[in-house]
């Protein structure tokens, strides 16, 4: 994909790299995966991605509605609020 970090002109996101994003994962042995948000691209035809990582180093590509869509449907936690609930 050729891509450049330029960001959309037309409608902005609330997404921004460094987010940390809590998924659930049914195949880990830990039921959850942590995904960062690498980097936010717009390819050549104006359509904005998100590249997420993973802690192997995996990286995944989004449309950045897919991915606000989920964090409004709640598949995707911000880790902070995730973690709220759990006692130390």
């Amino acid at each position: 994909m050729i891509a450049t970090t330029t960001p959309a002109r037309s409608s902005s996101t609330f997404l921004s790299a460094g987010q940390t994003f809590l998924a659930d994962d049914l195949f880990s042995s830990g039921g959850s995966q942590v995904l960062t948000v690498a980097r936010l691209v717009q390819d050549r035809f104006g359509l904005r991605h998100v590249v997420l990582r993973n802690d192997d180093g995996r990286e995944i590509s989004a449309f950045v509605e897919q991915v606000e869509l989920a964090i409004a449907l709640g598949n995707l936690r911000p880790v902070a609020e995730a973690l709220e609930g759990i006692a130390c």
